[in-house]
């Protein structure tokens, strides 16, 4: 750091030079029916990032003084090449050092037994049903520094740990479930577990796949009451989280938003051991927990380039480009409301559970969320397993249609364009949204 600080001086003036180094670690273990494989990876990254009167970047595979002098060169030429001026919001500057320490380390060894033994589970479960399994096991350690001219200089290191599992069986016809789940540390990220509910989610979601129909034609394209279970509300919080990006957020989508009382929609990075969950963004600045939405407040997510004034950066994603403002671990707040009541509340409508996709157009505020499969609620029962339904909406639309919030939220880990990040939600109910 010393070396990159003297090359930091000797840059002709300019607004901002900072020096980030990246140093990754990537284990993988893949449990498939025709191969088990391991995947080692190992990679170093430095970064220079200049501020002149546009914003250079430039990088190199080796963190080394005559990779810092290189990149530094380069970033000077990319950032006068610029053709918009652009500014940094001021911060104090930050010096530290944060350290995730795994409480077990990840060994190949035993991970191997974990994905032989849950592989076996599924067997016994499923007997003549089971048709395959994949279990992807993948554990990441992650060093970054950044140094910077305005006398910031931190290192943070972590390590984290996610585990994937696909499940196919058949009958006369077939049926599929998919979990994921994980957190930051090493192999007690899979500690603690309720594994039996767990598989035997997996497998009562794929038997009841083998039984699923198409939504009748007559139904299809009508509005429903429709509760969400907590992976596909995730989604959704994660999708309206996408609408309040300020560099691409437009004010006509929630202008005037009127949202249920108790919907809150939180963005927090320091929820200890969550996948998303970091002490400094990839411009240096301290992450905190952030209300995006609730009654009368909307809040963006911001980098020291969007914010202005008053708003808080500390939600900057990107090393070798210019920093997005993205989420970290994203969730709705959880309520009062028990899924039984939802249920009773309800009388008829539609739940859907697990995630095959989510996406919203920003430009529009088109939502639409795909789950693995869904239940007709009759009676304030469930009803008959409904497969290949889609979820369509305006987003401001449904989010002020969100009626009831459950009382127990969960975190799943996703990764956004490379980077680690979660979303969560408890069961929320949305009136009068469209089915297909």
């Amino acid at each position: 750091m010393a070396d990159f600080l003297r090359i930091m001086e000797k840059i002709p003036k300019v607004k901002y030079v900072d020096f980030k180094t990246i140093e990754y670690k990537e284990t993988q273990l893949a449990f498939r029916p025709e191969s088990s494989d391991v995947f080692e990876n190992q990679s170093e990254k430095i970064v220079c990032r200049i501020i002149d009167e546009g914003y250079g970047v430039a990088s190199a595979s080796k963190i080394d003084t005559q990779s810092a002098k290189m990149v530094s060169d380069l970033a000077l030429k990319q950032a006068r090449l610029a053709e918009r001026e652009v500014n940094l919001l001021p911060v104090n500057p930050e010096v530290g050092e944060v350290e995730y320490r795994e409480k077990k380390e990840f060994d190949v060894e035993e991970a191997n037994e974990i994905l032989a033994s849950l592989r076996n589970e599924l067997k016994v479960k499923l007997g003549a049903l089971y048709v395959r399994s994949e279990l992807v096991l993948s554990h990441y350690h992650i060093d970054s520094t950044l140094v910077t001219s305005e006398g910031t200089d931190i290192r943070e290191s972590s390590s984290l740990t996610d585990l994937t599992i696909y499940l196919i069986i058949r009958d006369i016809l077939q049926g599929f479930a998919s979990r994921i789940l994980g957190g930051k540390g090493g192999l007690e990220v899979l500690e603690g577990r309720d594994w039996d509910y767990i598989l035997n989610e997996l497998v009562s979601r794929a038997k009841d796949m083998l039984k699923a129909k198409l939504l009748s034609p007559l139904e299809r394209g009508k509005s429903f009451k429709v509760i969400l279970d907590s992976e596909t509300a995730g989604a959704f919080a994660h999708e309206v989280a996408h609408m309040l990006e300020a560099d691409t957020f437009q004010g006509k989508f929630f202008h005037g938003l009127d949202v249920y009382e108790d919907f809150v929609l939180e963005d927090n990075p320091t929820i200890p051991g969550a996948y998303g969950s970091f002490t400094w963004d990839d411009e240096g600045v301290r992450g905190t927990r952030k209300t995006l939405i609730k009654k009368g407040e909307i809040g963006l997510l911001h980098t020291r380039l969007t914010a202005k004034d008053d708003e808080k950066p500390g939600n900057a994603h990107g090393i070798t480009h210019i920093p997005r403002p993205t989420v970290s671990n994203v969730y709705i707040r959880p309520s009062d409301w028990s899924l039984k009541e939802m249920f009773e509340d309800t009388k008829n409508g539609i739940y859907v559970k697990g995630l095959v996709k989510a996406e919203v157009d920003t430009l529009d505020g088109k939502f639409e969320l795909v789950p693995e499969i869904a239940y007709l609620i009759r009676d304030k029962k469930l009803d008959e397993p409904i497969k290949q339904l889609k979820v369509v909406d305006n987003i401001r639309s449904a989010i002020q249609r969100v009626d009831a919030i459950g009382k127990l939220a969960t975190l799943r880990p996703n990764v956004e364009k490379g980077f680690c990040i979660s979303e969560g939600a408890p069961h929320i109910r949305i009136s009068g949204i469209r089915c297909f």
